[in-house]
């Protein structure tokens, strides 16, 4: 399975989603939807009436400038070979974690991606539509990667309903769904911080009972990337507020 804010507004196995995306200090750097064809396309930039008149606040400052700085984990990584990530038959086979963790983790991105996909036409502050082009870019690449391995080992996604740590209920995005301005800012972060934590959660399980070691490494960027956006988002909430 791979951020702090700017306020502007099959078989081959790669590695690259929270390894590319690590979120730490380039969200702010995983279940619109990504073009799993290729690059995944950000979201447009979010209009807002602050920025067509140019204003700015320290906070848009501060979230701009930790947005731009390039994380370590953010540099394209070449994609492991099947030997160094373990093939089917092998000593390095999958397990059950490894399977359970890859099917999660796809629904879980896809609702990430379902909430930063309301940021374009709802959020007022710039930074969000920031954030979101970010979530974007980096769940569609580790969903990608996840269902290259679900595709080798003969195994399906959970549906995207299923009960998991930090998914939202469906009444919750419809709620999400009718809100505009500051008042859905609060909320989209409120949400996506439950939803890491609950990704973290499921990549922690990964770690310690996985045997996969694209599996495992993933998880471990998984981990690092939205344990790092979630203190950014919490500082980022209390600005709000």
């Amino acid at each position: 399975m791979t951020t702090s804010i700017r306020r502007r507004p099959a078989m081959t196995v790669r590695v690259t989603g929270a390894l590319t995306g690590v979120l730490a200090t380039a969200l702010l750097a995983g279940c619109g939807a990504p073009d799993l064809s290729g690059e995944a396309a950000s979201p447009a930039p979010v209009v807002t009436a602050a920025a067509s008149e140019g204003t700015s606040t320290p906070e848009a400052t501060s979230m701009a400038t930790s947005t731009t700085q390039p994380a370590p984990t953010q540099e394209a990584t070449p994609a492991p070979s099947a030997g160094e990530t373990g093939a089917a038959g092998s000593s390095d086979s999958p397990n059950d974690a490894d399977l359970a963790f890859a099917r999660q983790m796809v629904p879980h991105h896809l609702q990430a991606l379902e909430l930063a996909g309301l940021v374009t036409t709802r959020a007022r502050d710039l930074s969000i539509g920031e954030y979101a082009a970010k979530i974007t870019a980096a769940r569609g690449a580790d969903i990608r990667t996840l269902q290259g391995w679900l595709d080798m080992w003969g195994a399906q996604p959970l549906p995207r309903d299923h009960e998991m740590p930090g998914m939202q209920k469906r009444a919750e995005l419809e709620e999400l769904a009718k809100l505009n301005g500051p008042s859905f800012d609060r909320k989209f972060l409120t949400l996506m911080i439950e939803h890491n934590n609950g990704a973290i959660k499921l990549a922690r399980t990964e770690q310690d009972e996985g045997a996969f070691p694209g599996a495992k490494a993933l998880a471990t960027a998984t981990a690092t990337a939205l344990s790092a956006e979630v203190k950014e988002l919490k500082k980022y909430l209390a600005r709000l507020d």
